[in-house]
């Protein structure tokens, strides 16, 4: 895509925006610098590490984000420990009793691990941002569910396999994900990439309920609830949507059929600043993956569309990246079909 424009967000033409954008602001380097003072500080004593982490900063959010930050940068992921519980959860998903015991058990192998060698699964992430932020006088839950992802919640729910934290910040709720905005397992090193990525603080509810879905609705903190059929069929979004802002609007199913030369009139929220040569799609077959070139889109009161034709019948898999990373994805069956190249959106059509 060869259009060198600059697309600044403000907040006219838009009913919905990042909630990181509540504190505007708000300053966070004194918050983020406190975080990084405390590296490697040990988990035998929560009450002070809360202290040290806030002592010094005059508002909740920033204290909020000061522990926050320090866990994200401290606690690496264990993911050995994940699969094994991922195997528990799915031998024990219709039996709720044995599932219940072996879930208190686990939270003491959870903890153990944490403040032993301060690595952990989402639920002990979920814990620990919680106490902290408890500690400090600060409203905060432990919310249970599902994450969506390439390998998991597509067209139906699994076991649930997630948790994230709610916090409440000057009377109004807030969803963070420090298990995502962490790093990342490398299964070919076996080992965790500590890699921090920020879109996941105070994300926008509407963008996190493309990958997150509660078990209780009330905490997706949406105006319009969604119900599990939207989400385990919706178009994938991956992390990258959360570092650039993207939330995918139409077709707002994974799955889309078209008729050959029919034109699908892809529609994406922009809620970030990002600049259009920046944006590119790429199109899989399954055997190969290619670039597009594609110029037919505009941008409008915070929605970017991008209209694709595709030329030859087949299944495809159709990606949107920003920067060379991929923001979100659909799957295309293309059908030998009439001149008009009608668009089926297949579940919850449009």
């Amino acid at each position: 895509m060869k259009r060198f424009v600059f697309i600044f967000i403000t907040l006219v033409g838009f009913t919905s925006v990042s909630q990181q954008s509540d504190f505007n602001n708000i300053d966070f380097k004194e918050a983020d610098s406190i975080s990084v003072l405390y590296n490697n500080t040990a988990l035998k004593n929560l009450p002070l590490l809360a202290h040290n982490l806030t002592f010094h900063l005059d508002s909740d959010v920033e204290k909020f984000r000061a522990i926050y930050k320090w866990v994200c940068l401290n606690i690496e992921g264990d993911y050995g420990f994940y699969l094994k519980t991922t195997r528990k959860r799915k031998k024990f998903k219709n039996d709720s009793l044995a599932f219940t015991n072996w879930n208190k058990r686990l939270q003491k192998k959870v903890f153990k691990q944490l403040v032993e060698n301060q690595k952990t699964i989402c639920s002990g992430y979920a814990y620990l941002i919680k106490e902290l932020a408890s500690l400090s006088g600060i409203a905060c839950e432990i919310i249970n569910g599902y994450s969506r992802s390439p390998s998991s919640q597509i067209g139906a729910l699994g076991v649930a396999n997630h948790s994230w934290n709610a916090v409440k910040l000057n009377n109004k709720w807030y969803l963070v994900d420090a298990t995502l905005a962490s790093g990342f397992f490398n299964v070919n090193e076996n080992k965790f990439i500590k890699s921090y990525k920020d879109g996941y603080f105070l994300a926008e509810p509407e963008q996190f309920s493309k990958s997150h879905f509660p078990l209780d609705s009330k905490w997706l903190l949406l105006d319009e609830a969604i119900d599990s059929n939207q989400f385990v069929n919706g178009p994938m979004v991956y992390g990258s949507s959360f570092k650039y802002g993207v939330v995918p609007v139409y077709p707002n199913t994974l799955k889309i059929e078209v008729f050959k030369e029919g034109t699908i009139p892809f529609q994406l929220k922009i809620l970030k600043d990002i600049n259009l040569n920046d944006v590119q799609l790429s199109v899989s077959n399954g055997v190969t993956k290619e670039a597009v070139q594609n110029d037919d889109f505009t941008f409008v009161d915070g929605i970017l569309k991008l209209n694709y034709s595709f030329k030859t019948r087949g299944h495809y898999d159709f990606y949107v990246l920003i920067d060379d990373e991929v923001v979100v994805s659909y799957a295309v069956r293309v059908l030998k079909g009439d001149k008009l190249g009608k668009l089926v959106v297949l579940n919850n059509e449009k």
